[in-house]
């Protein structure tokens, strides 16, 4: 038998059908089976690595007398509980295959997710290599027909298991480590550190610093305002190396920009310079998930991971859209000749697209449609399927997500759009004032609407709105300047994080990496230079907005979406790392020593080992030093040291984490609403209630107490009774209100004659 094993179930299916078999009618438990060939499916990684504590059960408890805990190579691996059925039935299969084929998706996460299963089990069966990009019949069917050798890819496997076992050991040691040191001054909660999610909260804190450290000062453009064939053209003044002016080359000297004012006022303007060229802008390239997480974020402030949930919906359960964790913008050659069935359905689905689609043009090729450039690629970029999803009911969200994506597929078939751009230079008193204009000749695919999926800051419009047509101008051409103007502005501090703005950002961390090396080492890995996967970052940026200790996420005035902004503890957590932890470094350097594995020119165990020292320093720097940290816990009233609360027998209290200290601190106090009990107010409060309750149920003649009483004359009705009643020295009896006896200042006794 001859086993393939593909990553996931939908490319089981297209294997299977790529094979001639009909899934419909040859599935199996767990596979597929169509004459000596049989597909199965991961369902993710269905195996993981030993936790600390699996190799030795102290580890199960933090200490951190403990650290580091050093890599164990070769590392174990255990079956993950969520997903053991399907585990042992691929373990059965591979048991009793004669060849295999390793269908994982052709990138470093795919060649491990494969390899480590066959690993696992100790295969010696010979494993060929089958790379599909494309899930569509015939270039599954090339796929087939052109296999290699698994062996051939097992760099990219041991890259890949380097990078895990890696961040297994950054962060467990770092986390407990960085948490025990913040216990002990007072900071109670986990503070999580991990290459990829320390280096996020290290560019949020620095554009939090940025913007809270801006120092305001003013810059000053100068406009001209030329009289010149019976118009007024507002031309704006040129810088000449002799200014005085900022690193953006902005004018910075008020009486410069002053006297530049005066002396042009009545002076003579000649045309230097007039060109005019089109500016032709193509439709924007299909867009990988990270650009649609961009768009959803800025047009409906959706976060990534629900953006991440709605496309997830979109493709497992309607099967309207390709798979969703591609980091790719491109489409194969083979996308393009089935195009028309694509735009087909997308009006199937979408009707009030059918205008859009029926203004394709089906001849024009956008550049996006290259399978030279998705090969080596896992996935392919975004598109919608050819399902017909006319009777398919999409909430109001998976709706906007569809639309986003097919328009941005519908554009690749529409023409550019095209604008003239006109520059004219004029010469007054041997200054340069410049004035332009942008004229829209053909809409092109903007007629379907522009999506952002970039971080850049929106550019003003230098755009002169003037009666003239700064085109028809001539070189030589001459006016008059009548009037001048100063326009004075404030420099503003960098904008905080958004969460697009963020992503954006960690899609392209190779620019945060000073090091030249560094950066060409993070840009040249697999996926480019980016922080986190399009699989993972939504997930790291959901952790993030969870640990509201170390941030904040909220709505201030100026921002369309909510701002990131580290907190007081954020701040101070971020200035006890290296530089390297808080910035891209570490991903850089890691992605320098992964490309030697993967050339085979450094082992997975020296990397490990690299690592290890690398972590080292940083523990034995917490050991010496400890970490400065504010606390958000109360101090022991008797120690000053950190107090937490426990849940004990009889509920919860707070004890002093002194405890295990030398001299020993056992103070304990009660819990009152949360909150360590240092004045007592919890007796005082119980013992209020107490004696409230006490008088509330005590007979007012007699002091005696009241006992509760059912009623024989009305089923499920009560009364009270004093306790004299039964020896005969009180016959008090009181009505029943909502549970309690209702006394009044004079108590209204019913005497039994």
């Amino acid at each position: 038998m001859r086993l393939f094993i593909a990553e996931k179930p939908s490319l089981a299916k297209a294997i299977f059908e790529g094979l001639g078999g009909n899934p419909s009618t040859e599935k199996k438990n767990g596979y597929f089976q169509h004459g000596t060939d049989a597909v199965t499916w991961c369902v993710g990684h269905m195996l993981e690595l030993f936790d600390p504590q699996d190799y030795d059960a102290k580890y199960g408890k933090w200490n951190f007398s403990d650290l580091p805990i050093k890599t164990v190579f070769p590392p174990k691996l255990k079956i993950k509980p969520q997903t053991a059925s399907q585990t042992n039935i691929l373990l059965s299969l591979i048991k009793d295959a004669t060849t295999i084929v390793h269908a994982g998706d052709p990138d470093e996460e795919g060649c491990l997710l494969v390899d480590e299963l066959l690993d696992y089990c100790g295969n010696k069966k010979p494993v060929e290599r089958l790379l599909i990009v494309d899930l569509n019949l015939a270039p599954v069917q090339k796929a087939l027909a052109n296999m290699q050798h698994n062996v051939n890819f097992r760099g990219m496997t041991n890259s890949a298991l380097a990078r895990a076992i890696a961040d297994q050991g950054f962060g467990y040691n770092l986390t407990r480590g960085f948490t025990l040191k913040g216990r002990e001054k007072g900071y109670e909660g986990v503070l999580n550190v991990g290459r990829v999610q320390s280096a996020t909260l290290g560019l949020i804190n620095d554009r939090t610093l940025a913007n809270q450290n801006h120092t305001v000062s003013y810059y000053y453009d100068v406009y001209g305002g030329i009289d010149i064939n019976d118009h007024t053209v507002k031309a704006k003044y040129q810088v000449v190396e002799s200014d005085q002016v900022d690193d953006k080359k902005r004018l910075i000297s008020e009486a410069q920009a002053k006297h530049i004012a005066e002396r042009i006022k009545d002076k003579k303007a000649v045309v230097t310079v007039v060109t005019t060229k089109p500016e032709h802008t193509a439709p924007p390239m299909p867009l990988d998930l990270g650009s649609l997480q961009i768009i959803c974020a800025k047009k409906y402030g959706y976060s990534a991971d629900e953006t991440l949930d709605i496309l997830q919906k979109l493709y497992e359960t309607h099967k309207l859209v390709s798979y969703p964790r591609t980091n790719c913008s491109y489409l194969s050659d083979e996308h393009f000749y089935q195009a028309l069935d694509t735009a087909k359905a997308i009006g199937q689905t979408m009707p009030e697209l059918l205008g859009a689609v029926n203004g394709m043009n089906k001849d024009q090729r956008h550049k996006a449609f290259n399978t030279k450039k998705i090969e080596g690629e896992a996935h392919h970029a975004l598109l919608p399927t050819q399902k017909n999803g006319a009777n398919i009911s999409l909430s109001p969200k998976e709706r906007y997500v569809y639309n986003i994506i097919a328009i941005r597929f519908i554009s690749l078939f529409y023409s550019d759009s095209v604008r003239n751009k006109t520059k004219v230079h004029f010469d007054i008193d041997k200054d340069t004032f410049t004035a332009t204009q942008s004229v829209l000749v053909s809409k092109g695919w903007e007629v379907l609407g522009k999506t952002q999926d970039n971080d850049d800051e929106d550019k003003p419009d230098t755009t002169v709105i003037t009666g003239l047509d700064l085109s028809t101008l001539k070189f030589s051409d001459t006016g008059m300047c009548e009037n001048s103007e100063v326009d004075k502005k404030k420099t503003e501090p960098p904008k905080y994080f958004t969460e697009s703005t963020l992503i954006a950002a960690m899609k392209n961390a190779g620019r945060f990496v000073k090091d030249p090396v560094l950066r060409k080492a993070l840009d040249d890995k697999e996926g480019g230079g980016t922080l986190g996967t399009e699989a993972t970052r939504a997930g790291i940026l959901a952790k993030l907005a969870a640990n509201t200790g170390l941030i904040t996420i909220e709505k201030i005035k100026g921002y369309s979406e909510k701002i990131w902004k580290t907190t007081k503890q954020g701040q101070e957590l971020c200035s006890k790392f290296p530089d390297e932890i808080t910035q891209p470094d570490i991903s850089a350097i890691w992605a320098e020593k992964q490309a030697l594995i993967k050339a085979g020119e450094m082992s997975v165990a020296e990397f490990a080992s690299f690592n290890d020292e690398y972590i080292k320093v940083i523990i034995d720097d917490l050991d010496k030093n400890g970490l400065n940290i504010s606390a958000n816990t109360h101090a022991c009233p008797d120690c000053q040291k950190p107090m937490r609360k426990i849940k004990g027998a009889n509920g919860e209290f707070w004890a002093c984490s002194g405890f295990r200290a030398d001299p020993q601190c056992k103070k304990t106090l009660p819990d009152f609403k949360g909150e360590p009990d240092f004045e007592g107010k919890g007796k005082a409060a119980a013992e209020s209630k107490k004696a409230k309750d006490t008088k509330a149920t005590t007979c007012p003649n007699c002091q005696k107490q009241l006992k509760r009483m059912k009623s024989k004359k009305a089923e499920g009705e009560f009364y009270w009774a004093c306790a004299g009643v039964f020896d005969k020295s009180c016959v008090s009896f009181f009505p029943e209100v909502k549970g309690k006896p209702e006394i009044k200042k004079k108590a209204e006794a019913k005497k039994k004659s």
